[in-house]
């Protein structure tokens, strides 16, 4: 809930939790609330997520008179109601608000980071919750049990942990351990990986290893009314384009990157997460909705994320099936056949085209003519083996609202074809990340050549794959 004054100043509503962070300030209403206010013209505005469209009222307020304001909102698509349930993958929310911020997106799973790992001291660390899943009244599911480890400007970015039965350390450096070690241990105590974004300078060292569960290309830098569009001086990647520093750009890059990857022949889903409670974004403004091969439950909703069957979004909401399969699925390619594509997608905004990727090609692109519904349906050939994936935008403007499916995939005797260009540009990057290696960086000698040998691993398995393909 927004209330504005004629200024367009906001007042929060006291009393009851609410959010305020770089422009963002809104209250939670569980239903009704009320609030003192002097005289005047209010703007009031409620909003429940991605699949309601927002209601709006202006009210005079007399002195001395109370003023009722009812607002009914609209849900113009149940996304629950064809199979898909949504979650947000990176929370800095307190958990105790985390039940009433569920309802109020409708948001089906929201795991909150109960540790930071970053320069905190161990002792000033928080206690480690006891329990980890908090249900909400409505078959809403919170989590406590979830770690980020992030180390930015020279160091390595971040990575989600999410569903850790243990507190994990803080890093002992900026450098060590490597991101690699730390989703290790983190696999190895049954978590879900999740690189936050892809930009991060070593996601393409922990993904050679098989240490990534899903990369979230929508992800914290976009905003509801912005964009955070710096990103080098946090520890990412060069950009290696110009128009990568645009909103639609930004966007791009994420793609790139994980068409890149994928192109080397690796299977990983599309993730998102907001970061809310650090950046100006609700709960689930990035979100990701995962389409359930069972009944919902919170453990059955990472099984089918990590399964592939997922859409990434921070606006458009996007139904894609192949042959009636959900994204994730896999066909055996044998040689040229058709595949029916049905996509369906709805927004709370106009949107701006869709299109369909295929081995990070657009060989399709549909514009909406400003509708904020689309539907097709098509068969087309495939060709080549490779993998398919669908994107959908609104318009850009001083940020950017999309949704990404993760791929289908079309598979020659069990692999995905591998791009050399691809796999020798990570071979070539990895090698000059392991070339600036400082020992003076670690906290000892055994920790650098623990380091180095983990780089030189992973740029020998981008140069096999260069040189022998998938297997």
């Amino acid at each position: 809930m927004y209330i504005f004054d004629a200024g367009g100043r906001a007042h929060p509503i006291p009393g009851i939790p609410g959010y305020s962070r770089g422009g963002e300030e809104h209250s939670l209403v569980d239903q009704s609330a009320s609030v003192a206010l002097a005289p005047g013209r209010y703007r009031v505005r409620a909003e429940k997520g991605a699949e309601f469209r927002p209601a709006e009222k202006t009210v005079d307020l007399a002195a001395g008179e109370p003023a009722r304001v009812d607002l009914d909102l609209a849900r113009f698509f149940n996304m629950n109601e064809r199979g898909w349930y949504s979650g947000d993958l990176h929370l800095h929310r307190r958990a105790e608000d985390m039940p009433l911020a569920l309802r109020a997106e409708e948001l089906n799973i929201g795991p909150v980071i109960s540790r930071h790992l970053r320069d905190t001291p161990a002792a000033d660390m928080p206690p480690w919750p006891g329990n980890h899943l908090v249900p909400a009244p409505g078959g809403y599911v919170a989590s406590l049990q979830n770690q980020e480890i992030e180390r930015l400007g020279a160091g390595h970015g971040a990575l989600v942990l999410l569903n850790t039965p243990q507190a994990f350390e803080p890093p002992q450096s900026a450098f060590f351990p490597t991101d690699a070690e730390v989703a290790r241990r983190a696999r190895e105590a049954g978590a879900f990986v999740d690189a936050e974004k892809p930009i991060w300078k070593l996601v393409p060292v922990v993904l050679a290893l098989g240490l990534i569960d899903a990369i979230g290309i929508v992800n914290n830098h976009f905003h509801p009314r912005g964009m955070l569009l710096e990103a080098e001086k946090y520890g990412a990647m060069e950009r290696d384009k110009p128009a990568y520093k645009t909103p639609a750009g930004f966007a791009q890059w994420m793609m790139d990157l994980y068409y890149s990857f994928l192109n080397c022949g690796f299977r990983v889903p599309v993730s998102a997460g907001s970061a809310s409670g650090i950046m100006p974004s609700w709960p689930g403004y990035e979100r990701v909705y995962v389409h359930l091969t069972g009944p919902f439950s919170y453990q059955q909703w990472f099984r089918d994320l990590k399964a592939g069957h997922s859409m990434a979004t921070n606006g458009p909401l996007l139904e894609v099936s192949v042959d009636g399969e959900a994204p994730g699925a896999a066909f055996d390619w044998r040689g040229p056949s058709g595949a029916v594509i049905a996509i369906e997608a709805h927004s709370q905004n106009r949107l701006d085209r869709m299109e369909i990727v295929f081995n990070g090609e657009v060989i399709r692109s549909f514009p909406a003519g400003g509708n904020a519904v689309l539907r097709t349906a098509l068969s087309l050939t495939i060709t080549e083996p490779g993998w398919l994936a669908v994107r959908c935008f609104e318009p850009a403007g001083e940020t950017i609202r999309y949704a990404h499916t993760s791929p289908f995939y079309f598979l020659r005797n069990g692999q995905l074809p591998v791009k050399p260009v691809e796999a020798l540009r990570w071979a070539d990057y990895v090698r000059k990340l392991a070339a600036g290696l400082e020992v003076a960086r670690y906290p000892s000698r055994a920790a650098y050549e623990e380091a180095r040998t983990t780089f030189e691993r992973a740029e020998a398995i981008y140069r096999r794959l260069a040189r022998n393909g998938p297997g």
